[in-house]
Parts: structure tokens; C-alpha cells; sequence
């Protein structure tokens, strides 16, 4: 009797165990077929079917296979059963559950049944879910990322590296993990960095920056680099991660915008310098016609350094314009067959000024076959005396310039070779560059903007050519060469002579009509006209050139355009509105010279457009023009 009041507490203590807890307590027969008794089923569903199809009620069928090989090898050893599934919960929803039973013996050591607990582990399960989830998430952001990401254990060892760190170290994952920055080939003094900046974040709890290059796989580069500390559920840093980032190409585009910025900054210093120079020797001179009965011999000194240095400071406003008209793709080539020997002695005459100057020998070999080429005379002339310019200036007095043409297959080359200071090797590269001076120091006191050699590459580029510099280094002089494309030469094609000087001066007298707003350019245009022999008007807005137009009546009429009130695109057009108007050559006269600016003077009715300074040669083109159109 005692036995059964015990036993019958024991079990009611075991059910008041079971009712409160969320677990299932079942046993099954000994070939885990037939299921003789459930309790607790408060995550389980009710089964109207009899024991023996417990398994098909309750085990999700894609788990059914993997469970029942998990039984048989339970049975097969006679030991314990454990398993994680799916199931069929109360509610009808799938969800998990952990089991886990034992088998209970007979004395002959056989299996009697088995007893077990059953767990609802649903929740458990969708949180490793989604925490998986998130991890290959982040493990693709990390694995496509061209960023490298790490992280380092307290000992500085690595425990995480993504592919692009690997790739990097040119290692796998296997023989990275574990080790430390000297054992994975960074330089001692890079190990010895990183240690100490670990050291700072485990210490400071707050993030470290810098930047460094490293030698990889893909060559010396440079890095950016941010770590951070990782806080643990105790409040204390765990570990240290990073990430890096190459910022090879942003350091060289930094180094190239830096050096742009200085190479500007010197470019505006020499326009200044070179704009300069010209202006004290004409203030110079201009002072020296100021004194009150200058002889002849200072009027001719004065005359000559003005016109010298006039024409210094227009060819450095022209090189500029050039310059800027091929950048911007506005360069219109006047293209003809042309002799080489001829365009080659325009250069030698524009540049024979600065090789006297610099007392240099000029050997020149030049075919005496005529070689001939297609392009525009002028601009390859302009080339040429360029590369003969740099060669006076870059070379130490007395030295020796050779100027040497050659026809090699369907090309001509023309090679400008000089024995001065020469060229570096570093240099070659950049010698075409814009506003690049290869000898900018104070030691080269040379004059020139940088832009000479840019300019000349550019136009021989237009003319389908190209132009290369050698020199053997620093005192070995230089040599540049201008591949050219040849012509066949045809007997009955002339060549155009340069009849610039030989022009003859009209016989009868040109009325011309001056009009500018600047009163000294005006006046000093209308007497160097009237020593053309022209009879000059002069103007000084709008208002008084339509007035002259009946009083004076011109045949021709330079107008400049940037005047206040009525500019000279608008007095041109009221010109042309009158009855005289109509025969009158218009010369628009202007410092604004591209290619828009005088489409811009066409259609307002001008017949010439020339840019300031007007070169005195142009002036007297201008006069044979209005000769002949009223004639």
C-alpha cells in the first residue's frame, strides 16, 4: 500500500511537472513504430489517427528521410535518439522541435521502448535563420566590395579577412587566418604601425586613420584605412576590425591637379614677367621721344625698340590665341602645296634675330630637290622657327644649331638639333605639355610661357604628322623631329611666291573713315594711314562716323568694335542701310579674333575683320583692297 501511495505521488508530481512545462514527454515502442504515450502536447497537435501513423502526423514530410535514418542508427547502437525537425504544430504552422530519447532495457540488455522530451525550438531556429541571412548578406557586401575588410583578435592576429584582402596578399583564407602582419609579409616598420594603432583602439575605444602604401600582389599602391573597435556584450573591446581602400588613382589625380596648379601659378607669373619685359623698353623709348628735340639717331633707336618689342608682346598674345583657338577646335588651316625650302627659310629669317643674338653657328642641309608638302605655309613656318627659337635659347653662347630635311619613303622629316643643356629623361614625356617649361628654375634665365612647344605639336597633329624629342640627359643637347607627310612633286604646279613687301601702293588716294573710342589708337592709325598716302577721317563713336559719311565720304572704314553706346557690329549694319553704305568696304578692327568673332562681322556686313595690333603689311592690303573694289 505504501509502495502504491508512493508511486501514485510520484507520478502525479511528474504530470504537474509535465502540464507546466512547454515540453513534450512521449514514449515510443522499442522499433519506434507505435507511439504509447504523449504528454504535454501544448506545441503539438492533437492525433485522431491511431499511434502507428504518429510519425507521417507530426514529422514534416522533406524531413521524413533524414529522421527515420537518425532512428535506425539510434536502434542499430542502442543508444540515444536526437534529432532537430520540422514539425506540425498545434496551430497548423510548421515549425521546429528538438528531441531527444533514450532507450530503456531489459535484463538481456534488448530494447524495451524508448522515453524522450520533444522541445519547441521554432523561435531559436528563425533567429539563426535570419542571422544567417544577414551574415551571407554582409559576406556578399564584403566579398564584392572593392574595399578590403579584416579583423584582428586582441593579439593582433587576423580572424576575418574578405576575398579582396586575400586577393591582395595573394593568400587564402587557411593561410592568412591566425597570423600577424609581419608573418603575412608587411614591412617591419608597417607591422610595427598597425600593432601600435591596435593598441590605441583597444585602449581609447575610438576609431584610428591613415594612410600608407603597401606592396601586394597588385604592386606598390596606396591605402587609406579606417579601424574601429568591436564592443562586446560585457562593455569590454573584443576585437578591432578595418577597412582599406586603394586610393592610388586619387593620389596621383591630387598630385596631377597640385602640379596643374603649381604649373599655373608659374605660367601667370612668366605672362606676367614676359609681358613685362616688353613694356619698360617701350616706356624707355616713349620717354626718350618725350625729350624736347630728340636727333635722329635716338627717333631711329626708339622706332626700332618699340616696333621690337610691339612685336614681342603680339606674338605672345598670338601664341595664346592659337593656343586657345586648337583647344577648342576653331584652328582653320589654309592648306596648299607648298615647297619645304620655302617654308622652312620663313623660319630661319623669323628666328635668324634670336641665333645672332645668341652668337650660334646655323648649319642648314636642305635638299635642293624640291620637296614638297600640303598644309598651310605660315603655320608650319610658325613650327619650324619655334623649334629653332628654343634651340637659341637653350643653348649656351657660341653654340651650334643644325637644321637637316630628309625625304624617308612617303614622309619628310625635319630634324632642329642643338650641343645646349639638353633635356632629362623624366621630361620627355611632358615636354608637349601645356604651360610646361622644362627648365623653370632660376638658373635658366630664359623667357617664353610654356606654350611654344604645345602649340607646335598641335599643329603639326593638324597637318597629319608628329614631332618627338631626344636628348641623352642634362648637357647633351637636344634634337626634334617632325615627321611630315610628302607630296609627289608635279612640274606644273608652282608655288606660290610671297609677295608680301613688293606690294605696289595704289596711285590715287583712299578716303578712309577711322572710327575707335580710344582716342590714341584712332589717331595713331589715321597718320601711319596718311603716310599710305590715304586721306583720314577720324571718329570716336558711332554717332560722328554716320555724320562723316556724307561729309567726308569715305571709301573705306576701319571700325572698331568694342565701342560704348552703338558697337561696331550695329554701326556696320546702319552703314550698309545707306545709299553710300552700300559701296563702302568695311574693315572691322578688333582685339577679338576667333573664328565665331568673325563669322559674327560677316553677317553684320564686314568685308575684312583685323585683329590688334594691325601689322602694317595688312594695312596696306587693306588700302590695295578698297583700290580695287572701287575700281
Amino acid at each position: 500500500m505504501i509502495a502504491e501511495q508512493v508511486l501514485r505521488e510520484s507520478e502525479t508530481r511528474f504530470r504537474a511537472l509535465v502540464t507546466a512545462s512547454s515540453d513534450v514527454v512521449f514514449r515510443v515502442s522499442a522499433d519506434f513504430r507505435e507511439l504509447r504515450q504523449l504528454e504535454g502536447h501544448m506545441f503539438m497537435q492533437e492525433s485522431p489517427l491511431p499511434n502507428r501513423e504518429w510519425f507521417e502526423q507530426y514529422v514534416f514530410p522533406d524531413d521524413r528521410e533524414r529522421v527515420l535514418c537518425v532512428i535506425q542508427e539510434a536502434i542499430a547502437r542502442k543508444s540515444i535518439f536526437e534529432s532537430e525537425h520540422r514539425i506540425f504544430r498545434a496551430d497548423g504552422s510548421v515549425g521546429w522541435t528538438q528531441a531527444r530519447s533514450v532507450p530503456m532495457l531489459d535484463a538481456n540488455g534488448e530494447i524495451i521502448e524508448w522515453i524522450g522530451m520533444a522541445s519547441d525550438i521554432t523561435a531559436r531556429k528563425r533567429a539563426e535563420q535570419e542571422f544567417a541571412d544577414q551574415r551571407r548578406m554582409y559576406e556578399a557586401i564584403l566579398t564584392n566590395t572593392p574595399d578590403l575588410a579584416y579583423v584582428w583578435n586582441l593579439e593582433h592576429r587576423f580572424i576575418y579577412a574578405n576575398e579582396g584582402l586575400l586577393r591582395m596578399w595573394g593568400r587564402t583564407l587557411n593561410e592568412a587566418i591566425g597570423k600577424n602582419c609581419l608573418e603575412l609579409g608587411y614591412e617591419p616598420w608597417h607591422a610595427a604601425l598597425h600593432d601600435r594603432e591596435i593598441e590605441q583602439v583597444i585602449a581609447t575605444r575610438k576609431p584610428v586613420r591613415g594612410e600608407v602604401p603597401f606592396n601586394g600582389s597588385f604592386g606598390r599602391r596606396y591605402y587609406d584605412y579606417l579601424l574601429v573597435p568591436v564592443i562586446g556584450a560585457s562593455g569590454e573591446v573584443e576585437a578591432v576590425a578595418g577597412t582599406t581602400r586603394d586610393v592610388t588613382e586619387h593620389k596621383q589625380l591630387e598630385s596631377s591637379l597640385l602640379d596643374a596648379d603649381r604649373r599655373k601659378d608659374e605660367f601667370l607669373a612668366t605672362l606676367a614677367h614676359e609681358l613685362r619685359n616688353p613694356l619698360a623698353p617701350i616706356r624707355n623709348a616713349v620717354q626718350l621721344l618725350k625729350t624736347s628735340s630728340p636727333d635722329d639717331d635716338t627717333l631711329r633707336m626708339a622706332r626700332e625698340i618699340i616696333d621690337r618689342q610691339m612685336n614681342h608682346m603680339v606674338r605672345l598674345v598670338d601664341d595664346l590665341m592659337d593656343v586657345s583657338r586648337i583647344t577648342v577646335g576653331q584652328v582653320n588651316l589654309r592648306n596648299e602645296r607648298v615647297t619645304l625650302r620655302r617654308v622652312l627659310d620663313d623660319a630661319i629669317e623669323a628666328a635668324a634675330p634670336a641665333i645672332e643674338a645668341g652668337k650660334h653657328r646655323l648649319h642648314v642641309d636642305i635638299p635642293h630637290a624640291t620637296l614638297q608638302i600640303e598644309g598651310d605655309g605660315t603655320r608650319l613656318s610658325q613650327v619650324f622657327q619655334n623649334l629653332l627659337d628654343n634651340a637659341a635659347k637653350y643653348t649656351p653662347p657660341g653654340g651650334t644649331i643644325t637644321l637637316r630635311a630628309a625625304q624617308v619613303g612617303d614622309q619628310i622629316q625635319v630634324s632642329v638639333r642643338d650641343n645646349g643643356i639638353g633635356i632629362a629623361s623624366d621630361m620627355h614625356p611632358r615636354v608637349f605639355e601645356l604651360f610646361t617649361r622644362v627648365h623653370p628654375g632660376d638658373r635658366i634665365k630664359t623667357s617664353g610661357l610654356g606654350i611654344g612647344l604645345s602649340l607646335a605639336r598641335k599643329l603639326v597633329e593638324l597637318h597629319l604628322g608628329k614631332i618627338e624629342v631626344r636628348s641623352e640627359g642634362p648637357g647633351k643637347g637636344s634634337e626634334f623631329i617632325v615627321t611630315l607627310p610628302a607630296l609627289a612633286v608635279s612640274p606644273a604646279q608652282k608655288t606660290p611666291l610671297d609677295t608680301a613687301g613688293s606690294r605696289a601702293k595704289p596711285e590715287n588716294r583712299q578716303r578712309v573713315l577711322v572710327v575707335d573710342d580710344n582716342r590714341d589708337a584712332a589717331e595713331s592709325l589715321g597718320m601711319l594711314l596718311e603716310m599710305e598716302h590715304c586721306e583720314v577721317s577720324v571718329a570716336f563713336d558711332g554717332k560722328q562716323a554716320l555724320e562723316a559719311l556724307d561729309t567726308f565720304k569715305p571709301d573705306i572704314a576701319l571700325l572698331d568694335i568694342g565701342m560704348p553706346g552703338m558697337d561696331g557690329y550695329e554701326l556696320a549694319r546702319r552703314i550698309r542701310a545707306t545709299p553710300r553704305g552700300s559701296k563702302l568696304v568695311l574693315v572691322a578692327l578688333t582685339g577679338w579674333g576667333q573664328a565665331d568673332d568673325k563669322k559674327r562681322a560677316a553677317d553684320a556686313g564686314f568685308d575684312q575683320h583685323l585683329t590688334k595690333p594691325v601689322d602694317p603689311d595688312q594695312l596696306t592690303q587693306v588700302i590695295a583692297f578698297g583700290h580695287s573694289a572701287a575700281a
